[in-house]
C-alpha cells in the first residue's frame, strides 16, 4: 500500500504538466522555475525604477508558485479549470501554515489590519493596509515556489549588480550635466536626482554592494574567470557612487553592514588585529570621502546647519528639523494612546493635530514619525509592537537562518533603517524589506520537495486511501 502511495506521489511529481506548459508566446518560460527566475529579476530591476513592473514581478512570483502547486496535484490537473487553481491556492495556504517562519512574517500585515476596529478614517486605513498586502502575498508565494538551482539563485543577484551599475552611470551623467544646480540643491537639503525615491534607492544600492561583494567572494561567474575582476570593479564603483549620492540613510546601513562583516570575520577567524585595522580603515575612508567628495561635503555641512536651526527653534523649513519634530510627535501620540495607538487610519490626522498643538511652526506639512518603531507604537500601540517584532524576526525561527551571512547582514541594515525611517510604509520599502531576506534565506534552494509540499503529500495520501 505504501509502495502504491509512493508511486502515486512520483506520478504526480513527474506529471508532464508539471515542468512544461506549452506556450508559443513565452518560449523562454517553460517551467515554474523559469517564471520564478524571470519574475525575481523583474522585481529586482523594477524596485528602484517602476511601481507597475514591481507589482508585475511580485504577481509573477505568485503565479509561479500556483503553477508549481497546480502541476503537482493528483487526478491529472487541467490548467484550464478554475477548480485546479482554487485547489492550488488552498494547498499554498496550508504550506504557509506549515512553515511557521513565513507565517510569522504576515504579522506585519495583521498589525495595521486589526486597527480597523478603532480607526475612524477607513479610506486612509485601506491605503495603509494595501501597502502592507505583500506581507501576506510574498510569504504565501515563497511557501510554494519551486526549487531553484543555486546558479540561478545567484544569477538573479548578479543581474541586479549590473543593472544598478547602469542606473548609477545614468544618474552620474545627469549629475555632471547639472552639476552646479544639483550641488546648490544639496546645500538646501535636496537630494541628488535618482529614479523614484532617493532614500529607498540608496537602501537598494547598499544592499547591492553587499550582495556583489558576497558574489565576488563566492567566485561567481557566468562563464569566464575574468568576469570576477569586472564584478569586483563594479562593486567598487557602486561603493564610491553611494558616497556621491550622499544619502545618509544609505551610507548608514552600508557602514553598519560593513561593520557587521568585520565582526563576522573576526569572530570566525579570531584575527582581532585585522578586524581592528579594517575598522580604522573604514573610519579613515569615510573621513577622506567627506573631505574630498563635494556632494558629501555639502550634505554634511547642511546637516550641521540644520541641527543648529533646530536647536534655535527656527528649523520649520529644514528636513532634519522636521524629522526630529516627527519623532517627538509620534512619541507623544503613543503616550496618549499606549495600548492600541490611534489606529493606522487615524495616524495622519492625529499627527496634524499634535504637531499643531505642540509645534505650530511645523504645522504646514507635518511628517509621519520617521522611525518605524515609533510609527508602529503611535498607530497600533503596544498591541502592534508585540505583533510586529515576531514578524520582523520571523525568519530566524529556522535554525539555519541564524548563521546565514547575507540574511544576518540584511537584518543589521533593516534594524538600523527602522530607527531612522518609516521604511515599510511605502511599496518600495515593503518590497526591499520582504524580498531580499526571503531570497537570502535560501528557501527556494535549500528545501526538499518533501519539506516544500507537506500539504500536497497529505492530499496525495488521502487520494490513494480513497481509491483503495
Amino acid at each position: 500500500m505504501l509502495a502504491d502511495a509512493g508511486g502515486l506521489m512520483k506520478q504526480a511529481v513527474n506529471h508532464p504538466n508539471l515542468d512544461t506548459m506549452n506556450s508559443q508566446w513565452y518560449k523562454f518560460i517553460k517551467t515554474p522555475a523559469d517564471l520564478m527566475f524571470w519574475s525575481a529579476c523583474l522585481l529586482l530591476g523594477s524596485m528602484p525604477t517602476s511601481p507597475f513592473l514591481l507589482s508585475v514581478g511580485m504577481w509573477g512570483l505568485a503565479a509561479a508558485a500556483l503553477w508549481n502547486i497546480a502541476g503537482r496535484l493528483p487526478d491529472k490537473p487541467r490548467f484550464s479549470s478554475l477548480l485546479t487553481w482554487v485547489r492550488a491556492l488552498g494547498v499554498s495556504f496550508i504550506n504557509l501554515y506549515r512553515q511557521k517562519e513565513l507565517l510569522l512574517v504576515t504579522l506585519l500585515l495583521l498589525a495595521p489590519a486589526l486597527s480597523l476596529l478603532w480607526s475612524d478614517d477607513q479610506d486612509y486605513w485601506l491605503r495603509v493596509t494595501r501597502v502592507r498586502l505583500p506581507f501576506l502575498v510574498l510569504p504565501l508565494t515563497f511557501a510554494s515556489l519551486p526549487e531553484l538551482s543555486e546558479r540561478r539563485y545567484k544569477m538573479a543577484l548578479y543581474i541586479l549588480v549590473w543593472f544598478m551599475v547602469l542606473l548609477c552611470i545614468g544618474v552620474g551623467i545627469n549629475f555632471l550635466i547639472h552639476y552646479d544646480e544639483i550641488l546648490t540643491g544639496l546645500g538646501r537639503g535636496q537630494p541628488v536626482p535618482v529614479p523614484r525615491q532617493h532614500v529607498r534607492f540608496s537602501l537598494i544600492l547598499a544592499t547591492t554592494i553587499i550582495t556583489g561583494g558576497w558574489l565576488w567572494n563566492d567566485r561567481f561567474t557566468v562563464r569566464y574567470q575574468w568576469e570576477r575582476g569586472l564584478l569586483g570593479g563594479a562593486v567598487i564603483f557602486l561603493f564610491l557612487f553611494i558616497h556621491v549620492l550622499s544619502v545618509r540613510g544609505g551610507l548608514a546601513v552600508l557602514y553598519a553592514a560593513l561593520l557587521f562583516t568585520v565582526i563576522w570575520y573576526v569572530v570566525r577567524t579570531r584575527r582581532w588585529a585585522m578586524g581592528l585595522t579594517a575598522v580604522v580603515l573604514m573610519g579613515a575612508g569615510l573621513w577622506v570621502a567627506i573631505e574630498n567628495i563635494p556632494s558629501l561635503s555639502m550634505r554634511v555641512a547642511y546637516m550641521r546647519y540644520d541641527w543648529l536651526q533646530y536647536q534655535s527653534d527656527s528649523g520649520a523649513s529644514y528636513s532634519d528639523s522636521e524629522r526630529w519634530v516627527s519623532l517627538k510627535t509620534g512619541w507623544k501620540i503613543w503616550q496618549q494612546h499606549p495600548v492600541q495607538g490611534v489606529g493606522a487610519g487615524d495616524l495622519q490626522q492625529e499627527v496634524r493635530r499634535v504637531t499643531t498643538e505642540m509645534f505650530p511652526g511645523y504645522a504646514a506639512a507635518p511628517l509621519l514619525p520617521h522611525n518605524q518603531w515609533i510609527h508602529i507604537l503611535a498607530s497600533t500601540g503596544i498591541i502592534g509592537l508585540l505583533l510586529s517584532i515576531p514578524g520582523f524576526l520571523g525568519l530566524f525561527l529556522k535554525r539555519r537562518n541564524r548563521s546565514d551571512y547575507l540574511l544576518l547582514t540584511f537584518y543589521t541594515m533593516a534594524f538600523l533603517t527602522f530607527l531612522i525611517e518609516c521604511t515599510i510604509e511605502n511599496a518600495v520599502g515593503v518590497a526591499w524589506f520582504l524580498f531580499f531576506p526571503l531570497w537570502f534565506s535560501g528557501i527556494v534552494t535549500k528545501k526538499s520537495a518533501e519539506a516544500q509540499f507537506p500539504a500536497l503529500q497529505r492530499t496525495c495520501s488521502a487520494h490513494y486511501r480513497k481509491k483503495s
